[in-house]
Order: structure tokens, then C-alpha cells, then sequence
């Protein structure tokens, strides 16, 4: 053990064949959702006979203050620390419609984007419903949908999805 948590591999098995550990007691970020979806990978695992590994998993986070913060995958620091060609989209909230009609329009979107490959490779939201939004971000991530396919997608109007299309057009040359 180490840090009093429980070692387990990439299948969330302990060093004791059949025996595994999910959740907090396993280490590693201690979010309800990552317990959750632990769960998910065991079910899957052992019932469905599936080899699902927590390895390269996205760990999504929202602090509920206000305004709220989502984030997801890298910021931008992690992203130049690796050495990876990025381009970083920034919006201000001010710039919103629909934070604009809500009458809150503090905080910001930042979405980091592989300049090769257009794919997003993190988000940092900190506005009204951060969290949402970045669950947007989260799904074309997982998806494979690149920053260009969001800017030129249709969004409803007035929602704060909408705004993605802005966002990415900050890249834009």
C-alpha cells in the first residue's frame, strides 16, 4: 500500500487475483463520479468478460462555487509542459449572448487545441454553469469532434453551447 490507499492495476485489480478496489480506497482523485465510473469498469470487466482499463481516462471536475468551474483533460501549462503543438481559444463571458441575458456575464472559456490534429485536448470553463459547458467539450473529446467541427456547428440560440462557435473562432488566423 502506499499513501494507505490500495494498489490496483489499470483494471482496478489488487495483487490478490479476483480482488479489486474502487473508489476512494484505491487512491487517486476522490470525485463521486470517479467512483462511479470504476464501478462501470468492473461491471464491465468481470460480468461482460470486457478488458476496460482506467489508464487513459479523462477525470472531469467542477468546483460548484460561483461563478461554477468545469474542467477537463489539459490545461495549458500541462499541454507546453509535454511539448505539444497547441493553440488556446479564450472567450470572456462578456462576449456570451446567453450569459449576457442572464445578466452574468463573469468568467471566461478556454479550450486548449492540438494545432495538427484540431483536437481539443482540454477545458478550462469558469462562468455560469462551467460545468455544463465543459461537459460539451468533454463529449467532442471523447468523440473525436475537432474544434473546427464545433466552430461550424449549429447550436440553439440562446444557450451557453452556443457560444462554442465563438470560442473557436478565436483560433482563427
Amino acid at each position: 500500500m502506499r499513501k494507505n490507499y490500495i494498489e490496483v492495476n489499470e483494471f482496478l485489480e489488487t495483487s490478490q487475483p479476483g480482488v479489486y478496489a474502487i473508489g476512494d480506497v484505491k487512491g487517486g482523485p476522490a470525485f463521486t463520479h470517479v467512483a462511479y465510473n470504476d464501478h462501470v469498469v468492473l461491471w464491465k470487466n468481470i460480468l461482460q468478460g470486457g478488458k476496460v482499463s482506467i489508464k487513459n481516462r479523462v477525470v472531469p471536475y467542477c468546483m460548484f462555487t460561483d461563478p461554477q468551474l468545469g474542467r477537463v483533460g489539459l490545461s495549458e501549462t500541462e499541454a507546453r509542459k509535454h511539448g505539444l503543438n497547441i493553440e488556446v481559444a479564450v472567450l470572456s463571458m462578456e462576449h456570451v449572448a446567453r450569459a449576457i441575458e442572464m445578466g452574468d456575464t463573469r468568467g471566461i472559456m478556454k479550450a486548449i487545441v492540438d494545432t495538427d490534429t484540431r483536437k481539443i485536448l482540454g477545458a478550462a470553463i469558469i462562468g455560469t454553469d462551467g460545468g455544463e459547458i465543459m461537459s460539451v467539450l468533454q463529449l467532442a473529446m471523447a468523440g473525436g469532434i475537432t474544434a473546427d467541427n464545433i466552430r461550424e456547428m449549429m447550436f440553439a440560440h440562446p444557450l451557453y453551447a452556443e457560444s462554442l462557435n465563438n470560442l473557436f473562432m478565436k483560433l482563427d488566423k
